[in-house]
């Protein structure tokens, strides 16, 4: 937490992170767009030829299950340091302490974050490393991918 949110509002991530459109551009950017993940090309010449015929430089795209879109949303607002429970248990219907219980006790045994019913915060050594925290809230069969 290295701004007060009471002060500083950051318009464009409160809102990335919490579902909304994001328009990639670049070599192996990921967006999200109507309900659609995808990936451009991950190749520089590739993505260049792409735009050279006038056509999208798409490698890949999925329309998310349910659950992917609450891990989407869940891992991108982890970065800003603090869960509210209550968002995902409206929003998706599930609560993200008892779904991930076993993981939220190692990385609080870990000293990463601190929860309980309501909020899940991330201490300053889970904020630095958060990245190699996500993948324990992947499902099983995208732990361990490489994506570019």
């Amino acid at each position: 937490m290295v701004k007060d949110p009471a002060k500083v509002n950051f318009s464009y991530g409160d809102n990335l992170w919490r579902g909304s459109d994001l328009l990639c551009s670049g070599v192996a950017s990921f967006g999200h767009i109507s309900g659609v993940h995808y990936q451009n090309l991950d190749q520089w010449g590739d993505y260049i030829a792409a735009l050279d015929r006038g056509e999208l430089p798409l490698l890949r795209g999925l329309v998310p299950t349910p659950h992917q879109r609450l891990v989407r949303e869940m891992i991108l607002q982890m970065k800003k340091g603090l869960l509210d429970v209550g968002y995902f248990r409206d929003k998706f219907g599930v609560d993200i302490i008892e779904h991930w219980a076993d993981e939220w006790r190692q990385y609080a045994d870990d000293e990463y974050l601190s929860f309980d019913a309501n909020e899940v915060r991330l201490t300053r050594a889970g904020l630095l490393r958060v990245d190699g925290l996500l993948p324990a809230f992947f499902e099983p069969e995208h732990r361990g991918v490489r994506y570019t």
